[in-house]
């Protein structure tokens, strides 16, 4: 058949049944003019190889610029006709040439042209536009076919073009190509009578599946007999694929600080405030120059040692037995437990003179803790925790009988917690609200003599060392995701405290007589910074950046005695000495001390035992406990038996051992369990 015929019988079924505006010389017009514009469209470019009423056209992109150069000389041909002639005449093909022969879409076609190019010399695609087409076209011809299934046929191949355009490979090199082709198909659905309702997805659909293939490709491969999982993925037993690995939560990561997991990895950053990021992305750099120096206890003495080990300075001397201690950066001061004087001191970092806050119950410590936002100070003793402001008022039991022989103890203010260990038969970690609310233990297994306990500010991670397994173990805070970084007996054989600072551990070794420091990472690269005449103890950093700044909530909370930070630090809770109790305005403190307890005033009210009552030391602020005594015939620090004829050492008082022949030594005694030496 000629193919002018053809043409004409394209056109005049385009305008079936409608109401020509034109005249029979317009209407010749536009058909001899849009003759070769349609062949060019429809004899060549369809993958339809036979024409027929119902083919679907598809036209391929890279060809539209010479179809807009046949559109433009179809307007010039035709410009003696009526515009609304033409319209009525080709308005689906001009509505189509109009779209496409846009400036701002011939732009975005020449911006692609090269990924345009490749999906027409690409086998895949193109066969698969062959196969669509070709099923087209057999249910075209199948004259028993209703007009509902050709509809169906048509917007299946419209899908089927989107399709094979989207495959993964194409849509990762030429997104845009295909966006392209998805507008191109999407205006010709809304555009065409018979195919407004079908379903087409829109591209955010196609983008979002692209992802998904992308993710899992990503992620590995999986097989009928396995998934072999890249690096950053591990294989899933419930779902039978490959799934993320969180290195952040699982303590994998090599960040110095903040964790932040990505899909197949994570990213690192820094606090701000005082590092930055290395080139390596994942090393926080100090961004100060205030030097860090570690503060540790050496039985009769405290000393500091610079971080490379090869300084040292002493701190104070003249202790008896001082084994725990603490640094406050905020008032440069340093805290410490002398149990053999019975004696909580503290003292600036470069003062000479120690100031006393605690003079009684100060055997069984065993250990301190500085809360450097709430100002307050912890401390763990036989089978409670008790809490006290900085100054050493207002001494409250936090936690009564949730310890059997506590050894380490630290606070994390920003999350309003407590963490200690517990050296009994069946020892443990806890975590415990700063405000007393709650206690609970987070590691019970594989654990023995946790002597050590540190946790990094920044990334949320618990490190402690056992003394019996010689471990050094991490863990996050709650005790899940645990991470043994150290398990030799030469490496570890007896450590007694820990700290952590930059990408440090530091901690005591007793069989080394030492202070070392490993990667906090990995556990390589251990160095042993100094050694010491006699057993080190406890050990702390001090720099600002190992006691960040937070908002501290007890500033806008008005308490008569103590403010303690609540779970999650959010809020200031007031509590009350031992002996007073809170009033009914949640603020204020009212005594209640017994028969068996001493009633102090002055600037720091309490309740304390009849026990200390003419022991030679001031432990009321108004003289109360040393009022009216006989003469002392004792040493400061000893006991002096009520009947004057003997003087205990400290550590003999209440130890279930009646040596005063009054027995006064056991008289107001708790019922507590003897004291734990070293």
């Amino acid at each position: 058949m000629n193919e002018k015929v053809v043409v004409l019988g394209v056109l005049f079924f385009l305008n079936y049944a409608s109401c020509s505006p034109c005249d029979i010389n317009g209407e010749a017009t536009v058909i001899r003019c849009a003759v070769d514009l349609v062949m060019q469209q429809f004899g060549t470019w369809t993958h339809v190889t036979k024409a027929t009423d119902d083919s679907s056209v598809s036209l391929p992109l890279r060809q539209v610029g010479q179809l807009c150069m046949k559109y433009d000389d179809f307007k010039q041909c035709s410009q003696s006709v009526d515009d609304q002639c033409r319209t009525s005449m080709l308005t689906n093909l001009m509505s189509l040439w109009n779209f496409v022969c846009d400036d701002e879409f011939l732009k975005s076609i020449q911006k692609n042209r090269e990924c345009l190019d490749m999906a027409a010399d690409d086998p895949i695609i193109q066969r698969c536009l062959m196969e669509a087409s070709e099923e087209a076209e057999l249910v075209n011809m199948n004259t028993t076919a209703s007009i509902a299934q050709k509809r169906e046929q048509k917007c299946r191949y419209m899908n089927r073009q989107i399709g094979c355009y989207a495959t993964f490979d194409f849509f990762k090199l030429c997104s845009e190509a295909v966006e392209l082709q998805h507008k191109l198909l999407s205006f010709m659905t809304l555009n065409v009578s018979d195919l407004a309702g079908c379903d087409i997805p829109t591209f955010a659909d196609i983008k979002n599946k692209f992802k998904s293939v992308e993710r899992e490709k990503i992620k590995g491969s999986c097989t009928e007999d396995g998934c072999v999982c890249n690096e950053g993925f591990k294989y899933d037993n419930a779902t039978k694929k490959c799934a993320d690995v969180d290195e952040c939560a699982e303590g994998t990561s090599w960040c110095s600080q903040h964790c932040t997991n990505t899909e197949g990895g994570y990213d690192c950053s820094c606090d701000a405030r005082y590092f930055k990021l290395s080139e390596d992305n994942r090393t926080c750099v100090r961004i100060d120059s205030s030097p860090m120096w570690l503060y540790f206890a050496h039985g009769q003495s405290i000393w500091n040692l610079s971080e490379s080990g090869r300084d040292f300075q002493l701190v104070r001397m003249g202790l008896q037995k001082t084994a725990m201690i603490d640094v406050d950066v905020k008032e440069q001061k340093i805290y410490y437990a002398d149990i053999g004087a019975n004696v909580i001191e503290r003292k600036n970092i470069d003062g000479a003179f120690p100031q006393p806050i605690q003079t009684y119950e100060v055997d069984g410590v065993e250990g301190i803790a500085v809360d450097w936002v709430g100002r307050n100070l912890y401390s763990a003793r036989r089978n409670g925790i008790f809490v006290q402001t900085l100054e050493g008022r207002y001494r409250k039991a936090l936690y009564k009988d949730k310890l059997t022989m506590p050894r380490a103890l630290i606070v994390n203010p920003s999350e309003g917690m407590i963490y200690g260990t517990d050296w009994s038969s069946s020892a443990f970690i806890y975590k415990a609200s700063m405000d007393g609310s709650s206690f609970k233990k987070i590691v019970t297994e594989n654990i023995v003599w946790p002597n050590a306990l540190a946790i990094d500010q920044y990334t949320g991670r618990l490190y402690w060392a056992d003394a019996f397994l010689d471990t050094i173990q991490s863990s996050d805070l709650e005790g899940n995701n645990k991470k043994t970084i150290i398990s030799d007996p030469d490496a570890v054989p007896h450590v007694f405290g820990m700290a952590i600072a930059d990408d440090y551990l530091y901690w005591t070794d007793w069989t080394y007589r030492g202070i070392l420091r490993a990667n906090k990472h990995s556990g390589l690269n251990i160095t042993v910074l100094a050694q010491t005449a006699l057993l080190p103890y406890g050990i702390k950093v001090y720099h600002p950046s190992v006691q960040p700044n937070y908002s501290n909530p007890c500033d806008s909370t008005v308490c008569s005695q103590l403010c303690l930070l609540n779970s999650g630090a959010k809020e200031g809770v007031c509590a009350c000495s031992d002996g007073f109790e809170l009033g009914s305005d949640g603020k204020t403190c009212h005594s209640h001390c017994n028969s068996n307890e001493i009633v102090c005033g002055g600037s720091d009210p309490k309740c304390i035992s009849k026990r200390y009552l003419c022991d030679g030391t001031n432990h009321c602020a108004d003289n109360a406990d040393e009022s009216n005594c006989p003469p002392r015939i004792c040493l400061p620090g000893q006991f002096q038996c009520h009947d004057n004829k003997k003087c205990l050492a400290a550590l003999a008082l209440c130890d279930g051992t009646p040596n005063c022949e009054d027995g006064s030594d056991e008289k107001y005694c708790d019922s507590l369990k003897p004291i734990r030496y070293y």
